[in-house]
């Protein structure tokens, strides 16, 4: 079976892939390979030393050749190959490998036509361990380790491989490590022979068909804590095996996540109607790893800082356990046992999981409230979905370039918020059917945009009209804008909704866009309170509201908040939606907010007008309904207003807006209080002590941070000192207004400390410091020899992004260390750019942005549109300024302090 499987698919793939094949001038695919050569087996064997800077191994492909060929492509790179042949039969055909493209394409040059038919490629290599990609090295403890990251081109520098998500086959791995290290690998362990000269050998069991950016390990004195056994479930009748794996002595910390990942995994099952895919479950507690936590089958790799918490953990460490949990177990199924064809299907992973992950989490744990953390995401996203230079949902993928600019907001949030809005519209029992047999028809096996949408469509109640509408959402780029305006007269009353494209003040884009939208509204009709929905298209569209008996009193034009657009109403029925406020649910009230806010984005709001909604945001239960005019009045302040005089006062009377609800609240959590309430006053507490530089606020603050360093006390670090989920601002008032005598003790405690929560929180502290000498100390520590870990980059020199004081040196050390930073920042390094671009607000900072990194992210993952989006928000930002040079910044109190 297994092998007449393999044939299949290789067959398959040959014949009907149907994918483009890009290459430059010379011949080198810049995209997906050519199908000359598929492989249909993978037998791997490294030999890792995690005290050693290279390692070796051998890759031995079992393949089917399409047709006689002497030359063939496939991927590696920064690898030093020492032997390469083909095996057809009993005969051996020698193999050159040559580097082709700065991406990892090699090309295979053979002695002689390798005949069509099956094939064996051998490849023996050594290589560098990468940086925080491929298999990478750390040392958190005084101790080495080895973990992975393939994703998304890091394999090719680990082996040589046909890397990209098509080539799916199953693999053999087989480790030989240092005999008193651990190892782990996708599957479970099928052996372990003891090796001369201090090594042994680990055999795992063959895997299931997988896609190189899904193979893992891990390799060190690593804890191996056990879990519980997931129980039989459904349709499975045998328990899956879970543990833990986390750094020497940090085992004991994982127990909290490991109790809690069965019921995750149970979930799934029930809602897939599938058994987890796999042998085995690992969970790696990952010391140093640069994404928050990566899916690889059987062994999902976690920054350690998400396996470690526990009942007391602050609110938002506890929810992230459960988010990402539920997020990167949903991947078993989406993205693991189905697996997209190309990157351009990127979002069939990362937008399901996050839709699927807030579904299973908000089901666990229903305080969390994780349909409003969705509706949050896709209200970010559309700010980076008003840029002319945003990309598609479904965006064409040519170069590796391209392929990290897709792992971002609208790939996760947008593309989340869109497969919520389609399920509203056909009905959660139906997208669940369709959903299931979409995993069902595509198990083991590669999917594209097209299999997804038409199984879920296929189960409305217009699968043409859905399968169009839902096309119309990833595969342009864009939000839509809603307009309504309500008819009454003769016969039914009815909408009249015209749709454009969003865009913000100072857009170069067009707005001539549209799409096949949702639309659900509600409104309120002689008291009684109705629901419609239908699919609307073209510019215009008449919408009679069938079941009205009159004119209605108000409308919401997107009903429960469910639909990825915004919304206008005219001025009339603007008015009385907002008199309609408390009537609204909170997902309602939330897009209500929204509509407010990007009306001032777009210019049809003065500042003035703006200001003056804030207080009946305050006045929501929701939380991200009362803190939604926050960044505008950060941004105003900024922005603005000229002189420290204006600025005092402006923040005294934004002051006034929230702090009768701080107030309601307090600054100390209390007892049986909802953890909605814990995260709300942070969100207040934050807002106060950074924009506002409220004083009463940061004297409080400030003394519990000197109580956390044990300033005026015995000096040694006391985490307890404040509640948990305040712990971070009060460290940072402490460090900006304790001069040398905070910052040093907050590095005295930064290196003794093993917790990643706690160092990180440190390290922002001091990278929020305003003295320069003090600035100029905490970027050194980037540079200093195993000191920080590299996801603890950005923690100690981002807080300097947020004073204009502190921008100028930090931008010049950007700069002047480019090369430095991005290559202990890679694959992540595009961030620079932003990070060197902080504040700006003008052409001539978007033209020296340009011209300064122009080169430099030419060939960074995902560094050229970065740089296109950075010099756009920087335009726009000027535009915003010039149009509201001048005009009052206003606010009204009143429904605030009632």
């Amino acid at each position: 079976m297994t092998l007449l499987r393999r044939s299949l698919l290789a067959t398959a793939l040959v014949a009907s892939l149907g994918i483009a094949h890009a290459a430059d001038n010379t011949g080198v695919p810049q995209g997906p390979l050519p199908r000359t050569v598929v492989p249909t087996l993978v037998s791997l064997e490294l030999k890792l030393d995690p005290k050693q800077a290279n390692f070796s191994g051998t890759t031995r492909i079992e393949a089917q050749v399409s047709e006689a060929t002497d030359a063939f492509w496939m991927h590696g790179r920064d690898l030093k190959i020492s032997k390469a042949e083909a095996i057809v039969g009993k005969k051996r055909i020698a193999l050159t490998a040559t580097p082709a493209d700065v991406s990892g394409v090699l090309k295979m040059q053979a002695a002689e036509k390798i005949p069509a038919g099956k094939a064996i490629i051998e490849i023996a290599y050594e290589a560098p361990f990468g940086e925080l990609q491929g298999a990478y090295r750390v040392k958190p403890d005084g101790n080495d380790y080895i973990v992975t990251q393939m994703e998304p081109i890091g394999a090719r520098n680990t082996f040589p491989s046909f890397d990209e998500p098509a080539f799916k086959q199953p693999w053999d791995i087989t480790l030989i490590v240092p005999e008193n290290d651990a190892a782990v690998a996708n599957s479970a362990e099928a052996k372990t022979e003891k090796l001369p000269g201090g090594w042994k050998k680990v055999t795992f069991n063959r895997t299931e068909a997988l896609p190189s950016y899904l193979v893992a390990f891990a390799v060190g004195p690593w804890d191996v804590p056990a879990g519980p056994d997931i129980g039989p479930n459904g349709t499975r009748t045998t328990p899956i095996k879970l543990r833990g794996v986390a750094a020497k002595g940090q085992g004991g910390r994982m127990q909290y996540s490991l109790a809690n990942t069965p019921e995750i995994v149970k979930a799934l099952e029930t809602y897939f109607g599938t058994p987890y895919p796999f042998d085995k479950l690992d969970n790696v507690a990952a010391p140093d790893f640069w994404a928050g936590a990566m899916e690889n089958a059987g062994l999902i790799v976690y920054r350690d800082s998400l396996m470690f918490p526990d009942e007391k953990s602050s609110v938002s460490q506890r929810q992230s356990f459960w988010g990402v949990s539920a997020h990167e177990l949903a991947h078993q199924w989406f993205g693991d046992l189905v697996t997209m064809r190309w990157w351009d299907d990127l979002w069939l992973n990362e937008a399901f999981a996050t839709w699927m992950g807030n579904k299973i989490h908000g089901q666990l744990r229903p305080e969390a409230h994780t349909d409003r953390g969705l509706l949050e995401g896709a209200i970010g996203a559309m700010g980076a979905d008003s840029l002319s230079s945003t990309r598609r949902i479904h965006e064409p993928i040519n170069d590796f370039t391209q392929i990290q600019s897709a792992f971002d907001g609208i790939t996760y949030q947008k593309g989340g918020a869109v497969l919520g809005m389609f399920e509203r519209y056909i009905g959660e029992d139906q997208f669940r059917t369709g959903i299931r047999n979409y995993l069902h028809d595509h198990a083991r096996g590669n999917a594209t945009s097209a299999d997804l949408i038409a199984a879920v469509a296929k189960q409305s109640n217009d699968p043409v009209a859905v399968d169009a509408a839902f096309k119309s959402f990833i595969d342009q780029p864009g939000v839509p804008f809603v307009k309504v305006a309500v008819e009454c007269g003769a016969g039914k009353p009815a909408l009249i909704v015209t749709q454009q494209r969003y865009l913000p003040l100072g857009s170069s884009a067009s707005a001539n866009q549209t799409w096949g939208i949702p639309l659900s509204v509600r409104y309120a009709d002689n008291g009684t309170i109705r629901e419609q929905k239908g699919i609307v298209t073209g510019q215009s569209a008449r919408v009679e509201l069938k079941d009205a008996a009159s004119c209605p009193q108000w409308v919401m034009p997107n009903a429960h908040g469910a639909g990825y657009y915004r919304f206008a109403l005219e001025p009339k029925y603007q008015k009385s939606l907002s008199d309609a406020f408390a009537k609204l649910d909170e997902r309602e009230q939330r897009v209500y907010a929204d509509s407010v806010t990007s009306a001032y984005g777009a210019g049809h709001l003065s500042p003035k007008e703006m200001l003056a909604a804030l207080p009946q945001f305050t006045t929501a239960q929701v939380r991200q309904t009362v803190t939604a005019g926050m960044g505008s009045i950060g941004w105003m302040d900024e922005q603005l207003l000229t002189s420290d005089a204006e600025r005092v006062a402006f923040r005294a009377k934004a002051a006034e807006i929230y702090r009768p609800r701080l107030t309601m609240l307090g600054l100390s959590p209390k007892d049986g209080e909802a953890d909605d309430d814990r995260l709300l006053r942070a969100s207040l507490v934050n807002f106060f002590v950074d924009t506002l530089k409220d004083p009463q606020v940061r004297e409080a603050m400030g003394k519990q941070g000197r109580a956390v360093l044990g300033l005026g006390g015995d000096g040694q670090l006391h985490a307890d000192a404040v509640p948990k989920d305040l712990r971070g601002v009060a460290l940072e008032v402490a460090v900006q207004e304790g001069g040398s005598e905070a910052f040093d003790a907050a590095e005295k405690h930064f290196r003794a400390s093993q917790d990643p929560t706690i160092r990180s929180q440190l390290l922002s502290a001091m990278g929020s410091t305003q003295d320069a000498k003090l600035t100029e100390r905490a970027r050194a520590l980037v540079f200093e020899k195993g000191l920080l870990r590299r996801n603890e980059i950005f923690p100690i020199v981002g807080g300097q992004t947020s004073d204009e004081k502190t921008r100028p040196a930090l931008r010049q050390w950007v700069d002047s260390h480019f090369s430095e930073l991005e290559a202990r920042l890679a694959p992540a390094g595009a961030a620079l750019v932003g990070l060197y671009s902080a504040g700006m607000c003008s052409e001539s900072e978007a033209a020296d942005v340009e011209s300064r990194f122009a080169d430099r992210m030419k060939s960074i993952e995902g560094g050229p549109l970065e740089l296109k989006q950075t010099a756009e928000s920087i335009r726009l930002c000027s535009a915003q300024k010039s149009a509201r040079k001048g005009m009052p910044l206003a606010f009204v109190t009143e429904k605030a302090k009632k």
